[in-house]
């Protein structure tokens, strides 16, 4: 075995040393610049692209003519010179938005950056070369492991190793569309990459965990940090810290995903089939579906997408105290919390299937031990999540946000799936969700995937056709193979929703899903799972070549759906480009105060009140400090910060000052006489700190009993 690590670790070892090789002559950053929109009378003009750069000094050399000022998103200067004389800017910590502007009457059409003490702009290169050179290294590692098994006639062990390797495989395969560079278009691509974005810029800014986005709206912040879960996107954002570029902080946060889904999958039909083979073929068709590639990649709903993560985990969880070992009942809580901290719309959907189940599985569900575990889950699933829980209700229910004024949807049914496109198998369309009557051209793929869509034939043909077995596992699959019809049928436009959406609770329920095709992501781990723990029952030889089979034709469709993804639409973002603050926000801006004007959120908007004069002022994030004049009673000052309940400030003497809410909901500051100095912050609520210490407490004792357990 010795040998086999020193060969492995040389070959990695070179790989690593080839791969930084190749991205070292790629220091710096060269783009053209192309003015955008300005009004006639503005003196400065703003170029795109917008630049996202990590802190440090550049050399700037500005192709064209004419004066050249560089601001961050903020509107801190940054910089200043002449075009096609190089000049230096300094950034005193990492910026989500460089822009460069030049004057009215001079042009900008090129631009070269690099750092002054040379080296990359990012570690892009350093971050993607130690994943590459890990993975072949583990490969090796494997290869090796099962040569000396395969002496020692090992069989199982080297199963479990072939099973790992094919594994990692699919998560390749299933991220290969990321391998070019670039970021193709998603629907969400921006609200999802600028949360990033404001995870990254809340740690700067002091905060932990993050409340508010502080760079959002020209540094306005946003709320939607405490109302859209984001757990999960502090990897990515600690990418950004640690020197990635947008692009590949958001890459590796996708191909995480996958190689996530990929294992959770397996370890949960293994342990509800009771064979590796049923894990493998359940992680092979479900993470190489069509309806989650749609998800994942061309709608870019990173949030659903990371439900879907953890919908197999929810449903092993109910599979093991409705059928199961019910005494791992922590399984369903990690599913539910998983879940909740990914996407509050697949919330509510496994609300709905945790009550479906145990109403359809009364029998099993009212019996002690199990009715229980359902008890225990819930409450550990409360409490670990309670950090989160506090500042959502807080402002969810306690603002006035505009997703509360959201008109009702009345075209819910409108977006309901054709039944031709659930057999669409081989469907490659990239448009958006059409309503019925523009029919099927320009509608995006609504199809499950040959693979989850030979899943559904399977089922049905063993449940109406074949011979069942009279057990709690056959009769959960059952379950499970019966509840994704449903949910395909309520997706389908043969599902009555324009009849029943009279009736207020389901009128509030559509409301609250917005488009029925997003029962697709739940239906899919359900026949997945049900398909694969049915054919486990068949011999090992079936079972080789079903897996192959369904390795090869999922892999065909995929690359096959990967190639037109990457060959026929036009990237949006690379290396070294700010995110698109078009619907970074949010399409209709959900999260900001009802009755803000977004179009009045202007840079450096400081306004006073009364007497007092504004001579200073520095502004990093939630954080800012003001240097005042002539400050009288009744006098005031508002800031470019949205007003959302948690900012303090103080003055130079230490005394607090009241914050309100100002004019278009920004944050204004009653100042009291003789205040010259003044600091304003974010704090959020005393109670946010007594959740997250109970949620700290309770993943405290959880890992304090696996512990134990594993040491038994």
């Amino acid at each position: 075995m010795k040998k086999g690590w020193i060969s492995a670790l040389l070959v990695s070892a070179a790989v690593l040393l080839l791969l930084l090789i190749n991205t070292y002559g790629r220091q710096g950053l060269q783009m053209d610049l192309a003015a955008e929109y300005a009004p006639e009378e503005a003196a400065w003009h703003s170029y795109a692209p917008h630049l996202a750069l990590p802190r440090g000094e550049y050399r700037v050399l500005a192709g064209g003519y004419g004066p050249v000022v560089v601001r961050s998103g903020e509107g801190n200067l940054l910089g200043a010179g002449d075009a096609r004389e190089p000049f230096l800017i300094r950034l005193e910590k990492d910026e989500s938005e460089v822009v460069f502007y030049g004057w009215q009457e001079g042009v900008l059409i090129s631009l070269e950056l690099s750092r002054t003490g040379g080296g990359p702009v990012y570690n892009d290169g350093l971050l993607v070369s130690l994943g590459i050179a890990a993975m072949i290294l583990a490969l090796g590692l494997a290869g090796w492991r099962m040569r000396e098994l395969a002496l020692q006639g090992e069989k199982e062990k080297r199963t479990g190793i072939f099973i790992f390797c094919v594994l990692l495989g699919v998560t390749v395969l299933a991220s290969y569309p990321l391998f070019y560079g670039m970021t193709g278009p998603g629907h969400d691509l921006n609200f999802h990459l600028y949360r990033i974005e404001g995870i990254k810029d809340g740690l700067l800014s002091g905060q932990f965990p993050v409340r508010l986005h502080p760079t959002h709206n020209h540094g306005y912040g946003y709320i939607s940090s405490s109302v859209y879960p984001e757990l999960f996107l502090y990897f990515p954002a600690l990418l950004r810290l640690l020197g990635a570029s947008p692009v590949t902080a958001y890459h590796l946060f996708l191909f995480a995903i996958n190689g996530m889904t990929v294992w959770i999958m397996y370890v949960c039909a293994r342990g509800m089939a009771g064979s590796r083979y049923a894990g493998l073929l359940a992680s092979v068709l479900y993470t190489l579906s069509t309806w989650r590639a749609v998800n994942l990649y061309h709608r870019a709903a990173v949030g659903e997408a990371l439900a879907m993560m953890f919908f197999p985990l929810l449903l092993y969880g109910l599979y093991l105290l409705l059928a199961g070992d019910c005494r791992k009942w922590w399984v369903l809580a990690l599913g539910c919390g998983g879940v909740f901290q990914s996407h509050i719309i697949s919330t509510v959907f496994a609300a709905f299937t945790v009550v479906a189940a145990a109403a359809l599985c009364h029998r099993e569900f009212v019996k002690k031990q199990r009715f229980l575990g359902f008890v225990k889950a819930g409450l550990l699933t409360l409490l670990m999540n309670l950090w989160y829980l506090a500042a959502f209700l807080t402002y969810y229910l306690g603002e006035d946000l505009s997703i509360k004024h959201t008109p009702e949807n009345t075209e819910f049914y409108q977006n309901a799936v054709f039944p031709t496109e659930l057999f669409n198998v081989f469907n490659t369309s990239f448009g958006h969700s059409q309503l019925l009557d523009q029919g099927l051209q320009g509608n995006m793929s609504l199809s499950l995937g040959v693979g989850v869509t030979g899943a559904l034939v399977l089922c049905g043909a063993h449940f109406l056709l074949g011979k069942r077995e009279e057990n709690g596992r056959e009769r959960f699959y059952g379950l499970m193979a019966g509840m994704a019809g449903a949910l395909l049928f309520m997706s389908s436009t043969l599902f009555p929703w324009q009849i029943l959406q009279r009736l207020g609770p389901v009128n509030a329920f559509c409301k609250t899903v917005q488009m029925p095709w997003r029962f697709l992501s739940l239906a899919s781990p359900m026949l997945c799972m049900a398909a694969a723990g049915i054919l486990a029952r068949r011999g090992r030889q079936e079972w080789r070549l079903t897996a192959c089979g369904a390795l090869g034709v999922c892999s065909l469709a995929f690359i096959l759906w990967g190639t037109a993804y990457t060959t026929e639409l036009v990237p949006v973002l690379q290396p070294g480009m700010a995110v698109d603050t078009y619907a970074s926000a949010g399409y209709d801006n959900e999260y900001y105060l009802w009755g803000t004007d977004r179009d009045s959120l202007t840079v450096d908007r400081y306004v006073t009140g009364g007497g007092a004069e504004l001579t200073g002022y520095y502004k990093q994030g939630t954080r800012i400090d003001l240097q005042l004049c002539n400050v009288g009673p009744g006098d005031w000052v508002e800031v470019p910060l949205l007003y959302y309940g948690g900012y303090e400030a103080r003055d130079g003497q230490g005394r607090s000052l009241t914050v309100e809410d100002g004019d278009n909901h920004v944050v204004r500051v009653r100042l009291q006489e003789g205040a010259e100095q003044v600091s304003l912050r974010y704090r959020g609520f005393w109670y946010f700190r007594g959740a997250e210490l109970v949620s700290l407490a309770a993943w405290g004792a959880c890992g304090i009993c696996w512990w134990k357990k594993r040491r038994r």
